[in-house]
């Protein structure tokens, strides 16, 4: 009977019906008001990319982070957040090490998660070979690794958040890991509704046991993507804000400085590389943009208050 009801309850699992919990109200917030995270992806893959972040958090409109744990500066991260009381920071899951001469392997050693690490040793560069590679025991057991590293560091993550999208384009065991892990720690994981409806519905058994009703579940993620850069970084930023709809949004960013350090991390790419990360940093830290956050009635949140609703 039980393994019935949860099955009927998943089939019930639409958007509408995610929406209709309102995540707003819960917060405290009246039902139509615009509730808005903006989040600096990547801390500790760079010190130019974790001292841009938390600069920006220091101005404040950047409220909420998230520090990759494998990659060679993650240590700083630790040491900056000391500058910024009760700062926002969560674990970007990371499984892929994506760049051309800065690497990295598994947290969790590549003889305990052999799946996870290519000839090399490190991380494979895209979310297919991570599929191909890694069981979902082996990217649960790289999960808690990543976060039990974070927390030797100083850092009791608010959140979790997937690195290149990695937990929801591989195998639905990821994300069931994900969820299950963030019901662990009492912390939201970022979801929105289109993962729920697209990731759950079609492997209902799968989610057995973990509590659906409590998942804090995100109305829109939105982060630029390389058209949006060619076409002017500034416009799309400008665009998101004033077309903000109400409910609970998040706004993915990639803060970093244009130097030397970060054009070598980056190198070879057109996207998502030195120049573009200090566009993000610009505009996140200008007059321009607050006066823009308050014309609109925009209040900004960040995922602590999320978590707050789950304890």
């Amino acid at each position: 009977m039980k393994k019935l009801l949860f099955i009927l309850l998943l089939q019930a699992l639409t958007p509408d019906f995610v929406i209709a919990q309102n995540l707003a109200e819960k917060l405290g917030y009246q039902k139509d008001a615009k509730l808005l995270i903006i989040h600096g992806d990547d801390v500790g893959v760079s010190h130019s990319k974790t001292k841009a972040t938390f600069d920006a958090m220091k101005r404040g409109l950047v409220t909420s982070t998230s520090m990759m744990v494998p990659s060679a500066w993650s240590a700083e991260v630790g040491e900056m957040a000391k500058e910024v009381p009760n700062a926002d920071i969560g674990i970007h899951i990371t499984l892929t090490n994506e760049w051309l001469n800065f690497n990295w392997g598994p947290e969790a050693g590549k003889t305990a998660v052999p799946g996870l690490a290519n000839e090399k040793g490190h991380m494979y560069p895209d979310c297919a070979q991570v599929a191909a590679n890694a069981s979902p025991e082996e990217v649960e057991k790289e999960i808690r690794a990543q976060i039990q590293t974070a927390n030797q560091m100083g850092i009791i993550p608010t959140h979790l958040v997937s690195h290149m999208g990695c937990i929801f384009y591989g195998r639905p065991e990821y994300f069931r890991s994900y969820l299950k892990i963030a019901q662990e720690l009492k912390i939201p994981a970022m979801v929105n509704t289109k993962m729920m409806e697209g990731l759950i519905k079609p492997n209902l058994a799968l989610f057995e046991g973990i509590d659906l009703s409590k998942i804090p579940v995100i109305d829109e993620i939105i982060m630029a993507d390389p058209e949006d850069y060619k076409a002017g970084m500034e416009q799309f930023y400008t665009r998101s804000i004033e077309n903000l709809q109400p409910g609970v949004h998040v706004l993915l960013i990639h803060l970093a400085f244009d130097d030397d350090e970060m054009n070598a991390v980056t190198k070879d790419h057109d996207t998502y590389h030195a120049p573009w990360r200090q566009k993000d940093f610009d505009f996140f830290t200008s007059e321009k943009t607050k006066e823009l956050i308050e014309k609109h009635n925009i209040k900004l949140i960040n995922w602590r208050e999320i978590g707050k609703v789950l304890k």
